[in-house]
């Protein structure tokens, strides 16, 4: 479950938020692509659909406090609710105390190096949310002929994910789809408060645009917005396959 929540918030990343936007088209398309493949984001003043790497997609509509993980693959999906949340916390607790029980069992020299390498792989495993925010550059570019500021995200003190944001009146995103984003974001924050992996998405709330361009710090890959469009989108690519089973969250683990 923690390996899917990552994943998810790696993508969701890419669509940022904004903070002021004005009423131009009811949906919209972007897509990104990257040396992993294309990523798709389609908003709806309804709904908000995000495809990733390939391996899955992720959804949110409006009205349902929840964002659902689907995997075509398996033909599953795995709900993130206030329940879930619980589940996740719950998790999280167990994780970090069979950790410390393990380094515990380390020579005191060898301790902090192999919690530092723990914390690599596992995000929030101390607990606390890392300190988080954006270094506003004054620096400007264009990408696809769409004007944007470079933007810095700084996480604990140090450089991070860079990107270049363009105001959503550039994209013509509309306010009641800009709603809908913004109401995925709260949620998404209110649910993982407590579990420590509540600072991976922060700053993307308080942009004042939406990335299309996208420097990962940990993948070292750059996502470009290389499409944009305003063409309705059907209702059936907000929908579950009706065939599909709910699948319940994946218990955390760190490797042996």
């Amino acid at each position: 479950m923690i390996r899917m929540i990552w994943r998810a918030l790696a993508v969701a990343a890419l669509i940022g938020l904004t903070g002021m936007a004005s009423a131009v088209q009811a949906d919209t398309t972007l897509t990104y692509v990257g040396a992993s493949g294309q990523y798709k984001v389609y908003i709806t003043p309804d709904a908000v659909r995000i495809d990733g790497d390939g391996s899955g997609w992720q959804l949110y509509k409006r009205g349902d406090p929840a964002i659902i993980s689907v995997s075509p693959k398996d033909q599953t999906y795995t709900r993130l609710d206030k329940n879930t949340a619980g589940e996740i916390r719950h998790q999280m607790n167990a994780l970090r105390a069979r950790i410390d029980h393990r380094l515990q069992q380390l020579p005191p020299d060898q301790r902090r190096a192999a919690r530092a390498a723990m914390a690599e792989k596992i995000p929030g495993l101390n607990g606390k949310p890392q300190s988080i925010g954006l270094d506003h550059t004054g620096a400007t570019d264009k990408v696809d002929g769409i004007a944007c500021q470079v933007i810095q995200v700084v996480r604990g003190g140090r450089p991070a994910h860079k990107m270049c944001v363009a105001s959503a009146e550039a994209l013509g995103l509309s306010s009641d789809s800009f709603h809908t984003v913004k109401s995925m974001f709260a949620l998404l924050r209110d649910m993982l408060a407590g579990t420590g992996l509540e600072g991976i998405g922060l700053p993307y709330r308080n942009l004042s645009g939406m990335p299309i361009r996208f420097h990962d710090s940990l993948s070292g890959e750059q996502r470009t917005l290389t499409a944009l469009n305003h063409k309705p989108i059907a209702d059936s690519r907000f929908e579950i396959p009706g065939n599909y089973v709910e699948k319940k969250p994946e218990a955390p683990s760190a490797s042996r």
